[in-house]
């Protein structure tokens, strides 16, 4: 198509008869068009692109067109799936100058994947500083075994090295690397991204002496100004990349709000190393997390530096037991939101922390042991807590673990105690055992807090059953919030699922509605005690009737 489409045309003009060329250019744009529609190559697309400027602000729209792409002229380019020709194709459109959002996830052919970063590179380096950034990772990259494949998979370390270096210099704001849509964790998973080789010795970057030991790069702070940065893929905590990910936390410390570390399978020493060297004074959001539990080191030390902190998200983070500081003072004096396991909520609860500002604790169960529930002696304790939620993970069972601190309770009463919680989110992510699954526990339970006001609850709390119909899954949900507008007159709103959240004042108002046939199958007990499970007596609040 580089060929230019010639005929000799007699032209007359008031000097006689000349000899004139016609291109391709003075067709008509619905010819061309026409023209371009029929090609099925997109190379070719690409170069007949290049050839004037007219072709190129006519062709490369239509070509984003039929790869199902939004035209980046309006500042946003999400891509998934690309094709080969496609970054390419960015890189070289003139329109496209200013991008607010960039997603692009690589392929998984070796030689794919580092034409893709060459062309990135090139369009960063080209155009103003992009606001988002997201690169997904390929879900693995095939390669040529032997030598030729060691070479190979060492030039893609390098060259997306390269590209990280590239966006931490450009002015890029919001920065998220993510695993592929789909991939599971390296437990199932073969992870040939690894990168056997270290890293140049000499860094890429404005040169000091740690960086150079680190084999990482230094950027440079007048260039750069991030205040997110999310690493997703647990696949880049490795010794190549951990120079880049430390150096970039350091010369972004100033204007970091928000950091998410996805450290799955970490060694322990690299997640210390890199705690170590962090100090950000303006973090706002922190989110460490792994889908198995690792012990960090300098967690409390870690805290302790960042007293700035509102959200706080620990995600199969354990904390060290040191016999000789049970108890170590943590101070987070702007702390409004924790998520975390129960070993890490119960040590930031504990009454030697200054956690003034904490309104929302969400615990993350993994097991059915008796203690998961322990921070709830914790939270008692803090009256500015007005929201609680607990998750199960893929060992938890919501239900056995509240039965069975149900029972507990009619010892130590401190589940009594939460009259300040308003809100309460039971997330049953995975039924374990279907058919020793009780209702009935839920509605006991929530029964216990005697100002609760708002109750979210996955459906597999109140039905077990798979397979129901919407239909079905609506009357279980109507029946429950039924029960609790005739027997709490504090509650507000019901949340089950993905069913519309209840109003229960509306429900109150329906005609028909009565208190007496609302509480079919309640039985108001004596003030102090209800006969429960197994025929066992708990002691609870006097204001409480239950189910």
């Amino acid at each position: 198509m580089k060929r230019r489409l010639r005929r000799k045309v007699e032209i007359d003009g008031p000097f006689g008869k000349t000899s004139a060329y016609a291109t391709m250019t003075d067709l008509p744009d619905e010819l061309v068009e026409k023209i371009v529609e029929d090609l099925d190559d997109n190379g070719s697309i690409c170069r007949l692109s290049l050839t004037c400027k007219k072709l190129h602000f006519l062709v490369l729209p239509m070509f984003f067109s039929r790869n199902k792409l939004v035209n980046p002229q309006n500042g946003l380019f999400h891509c998934r799936h690309p094709v080969p020709e496609l970054l390419e194709a960015i890189r070289t459109a003139l329109f496209v100058r200013n991008l607010s959002s960039f997603t692009f996830y690589l392929t998984s052919e070796i030689e794919q994947v580092i034409l893709d970063i060459s062309s990135l590179r090139g369009l960063l380096a080209r155009i103003p500083p992009v606001g988002q950034i997201t690169i997904g990772l390929p879900k693995r990259i095939r390669y040529i075994d032997g030598s030729q494949g060691v070479r190979t998979m060492a030039k893609w370390g390098r060259e997306f090295l390269k590209l990280l270096e590239t966006i931490a210099e450009s002015g890029c704001r919001d920065l998220r690397l993510l695993d592929p849509i789909g991939y599971l964790s390296n437990k199932f998973t073969p992870n040939n991204l690894n990168v056997t080789i270290p890293p140049p010795a000499k860094p890429t970057g404005s040169m000091s002496r740690r960086t150079r030991n680190s084999g990482g790069f230094r950027a440079h702070s007048h260039l750069t100004g991030m205040s997110t940065i999310q690493v997703l893929s647990s696949r880049l905590f490795q010794p190549f990349f951990i120079g880049w990910i430390i150096d970039t936390l350091e010369v972004n410390r100033e204007s970091l709000v928000c950091i998410h570390l996805k450290v799955t399978s970490i060694d322990p020493l690299l997640l210390s190393r890199i705690s170590e060297s962090i100090n950000l004074p303006a973090i706002k959001e922190v989110k460490i997390s792994s889908r198995f539990n690792i012990v960090w080191v300098g967690l409390c030390s870690f805290l302790n530096r960042h007293p700035s902190t509102t959200s706080l998200h620990l995600e199969g983070i354990l904390p060290v037991k040191d016999p000789q500081i049970p108890d170590p003072p943590i101070i987070l004096p702007y702390l409004s939101q924790l998520t975390a396991i129960s070993p890490i909520v119960t040590l930031l609860l504990q009454h030697r922390n200054r956690v003034p500002l904490l309104s929302s604790v969400h615990v993350l169960l993994n097991w059915n042991d008796q203690s998961e529930l322990d921070p709830l002696a914790a939270v008692a304790t803090h009256a500015h807590i007005s929201s609680l939620q607990l998750s199960n993970g893929i060992g938890g069972d919501i239900c056995a673990i509240l039965n069975r601190y149900i029972r507990e309770d009619k010892h130590t009463r401190v589940i009594t105690s939460l009259a300040h919680i308003r809100s309460v989110i039971l997330d049953q992510r995975i039924t374990i055992h279907p058919g020793k699954f009780s209702p009935l526990t839920i509605k006991r339970w929530l029964y216990l807090f005697p100002h609760l006001e708002h109750v979210t609850l996955s459906l597999r709390l109140l039905d077990p059953r798979l397979g129901l119909s919407a239909e079905e899954k609506r009357d279980v949900v109507t029946e429950f919030a039924t029960q609790f507008a005739a027997d709490r007159p504090t509650m507000k709103t019901l949340s089950v699922g993905f069913i519309s959240a209840i109003n229960l004042d509306d429900l109150r108002r329906m005609p028909g509605f009565k208190l007496n046939e609302a509480r079919v199958g309640l039985k108001v007990m004596p003030v102090g005690r209800w006969p429960g499970p197994e025929n066992e007596i708990a002691y609870f609040s006097p204001a409480i009737h239950l189910l």
